[in-house]
């Protein structure tokens, strides 16, 4: 993907087939982090999508990574108000 051409970030790559795409629990550790995967394999991890994408390309220059956010956990999102009622 050029990178003129990134995803919004509200961009959820599924593409992937069932046989590739990692599992859930896999990609917990990137909780909040865009993600790129080759053939289900993490290659590239940041905060935003061009990140993600240049590490990718910095360790896997041929592949073209898929991009995908990995959504917050939901206990991590909640703010001290939650926490203290």
């Amino acid at each position: 993907m050029p990178l003129d051409t990134l995803p919004s970030p509200g961009y959820h790559t599924l593409a992937m087939s069932e046989e590739t795409k990692p599992s859930r629990r896999a990609l917990a550790p990137y909780a909040g982090r865009w993600v790129a995967l080759v053939r289900g394999q993490v290659t590239g991890v940041g905060r935003t999508a061009e990140e993600a994408l240049w590490v990718a390309r910095l360790s896997r220059p041929r592949d073209k990574p898929e991009l995908l956010f990995i959504p917050p956990e939901e206990s991590e999102a909640m703010t001290d108000e939650d926490h203290n009622p």
